[in-house]
């Protein structure tokens, strides 16, 4: 890729924004989790106040997202991504100071914009633009190493919350923006963008086109949208409430906490598997299977949702799942449609995926309320079910 040399001194730089990423979802997405007793003792903020926070962030994703992507495969992530950490920081400062439902939902706002600018898909618009034909593999080695934000980040706002109170916990948070996240983002080659006079000169290599012909775009577009936006609706929903699911079901607290950590481990396995043996398989075929796991582990949940090993082995068979389509719904559109205007179509997928997304944790908290969370799982299953359908209609279009 232009202005950027692939040379082995990116791999510091790769491991670093690895580690930011563990930051930036850990203290963002994952810490409401742990957080939400808190909020509702001090504050009477209810779970559907609590999870609305993400739906506020993920709607401002999907409003910035078009607009970014345009402008990362023109400019580069360096700016938008230490501007990200500096008002991640500021969001974070400010929802420690939280009073009431409104300051609380209104600083989320400010959490969005940073969260769009340095999470979300930017990070793997670097690697595209860092690592060129390597962009597959290295995006999946970056996401094994991120799948452990949510073994790292539960136990320490536990811990932080319960030694220091909540609030100590976000500032704490806010200052690694500061002083870890944001320096690391310094480090980030500037970039330069191909004049067209330049990109018409030049002989384009495969990976840049994209294995979809430009007629056939349109309709492969949005079955990989229908196919990550069902998926992604209850990989953004039901983790949310998987410790309360589980303590609905009968598990005690302490257990329950215990077996939702190994989501972590399940996840890092999962991205292991699919880093070193999924380049020999299409990327579609690998999502395919991890569409099967997904509804499979509900069921199983849902049968008996008081056995402690029943939820051990949801807990791992959901996250499996889930971290091998978390990698494909970065890796697919990079296979489809080529890594020329990689940042674009990454955008334009945000839309419905964060509009979904941003669904999710109010209507999983409504399910678990209204009909249960046996119901909740058995419609999780229907849910992923419409995924499966739609990548196997693709896998299938793209074999004719």
């Amino acid at each position: 890729m232009p202005g950027f040399p692939r040379l082995p001194r990116h791999g510091p730089l790769l491991t670093g924004l690895a580690f930011t990423r563990i930051i930036g979802w850990g203290s963002i997405y994952y810490a409401p989790s742990v957080l939400a007793g808190y909020l509702d003792r001090e504050l009477a903020l209810g779970p559907t106040v609590v999870f609305g926070g993400v739906t506020i962030l993920l709607i401002t994703g999907a409003a910035l997202s078009p607009a970014l992507g345009r402008h990362l495969d023109s400019r580069g992530t360096r700016q938008a991504m230490c501007v990200g950490a500096a008002i991640c920081a500021v969001g974070l400062a400010l929802l420690s100071q939280a009073q009431g439902p409104v300051s609380y939902l209104a600083t989320w706002f400010v959490i969005g914009i940073g969260h769009a600018m340095q999470l979300a898909n930017t990070g793997n618009v670097t690697v595209a633009q860092l690592m060129g034909e390597r962009t597959r593999r290295v995006i999946g080695l970056m996401m094994l190493v991120t799948g452990l934000a949510s073994s790292v980040f539960w136990p320490l706002t536990a811990a932080l919350s319960a030694a220091y109170g909540w609030r100590i916990c976000l500032l704490v948070f806010a200052a690694m923006q500061l002083f870890v996240v944001l320096p690391i983002h310094l480090a980030i080659p500037r970039y330069r963008a191909k004049l067209p006079a330049e990109a018409a000169a030049a002989e384009l290599p495969p990976e840049d086109e994209g294995r979809v012909l430009p007629d056939q775009r349109r309709a492969t577009f949005w079955l990989v949208a229908l196919s990550f936006s069902a998926s992604g609706l209850v990989s953004w929903g039901l983790p949310l409430h998987v410790i309360g699911l589980m303590q609905s079901a009968g598990l005690s607290n302490a257990t329950a906490v215990a077996i939702a950590t190994l989501s972590g481990p399940a996840t890092l396995v999962a991205r292991a598997v699919d880093t070193l043996a999924g380049e020999r398989l299409p990327v579609e075929r690998v999502a395919l299977a991890g569409l099967v796991l997904g509804p499979a582990s509900c069921l199983l949940m849902a049968t008996a949702p008081g056995s402690a090993g029943v939820a051990v082995a949801f807990i791992l068979l959901f996250n499996a799942a889930m971290g091998v389509i978390a990698v494909a719904r970065a890796t697919l559109p990079l296979a489809l449609f080529g890594r020329r205007g990689f940042g674009s179509m990454l955008g334009r997928l945000a839309v419905p995926q964060n509009l979904t997304f941003a669904a999710a944790p109010l209507l999983f908290a409504l399910m678990i309320e209204r009909i249960g969370p046996s119901g909740t799982l058995i419609m999780s299953a229907a849910i992923q079910l419409t995924a499966l359908l739609a990548m196997f209609a693709l896998v299938r279009r793209l074999r004719a």
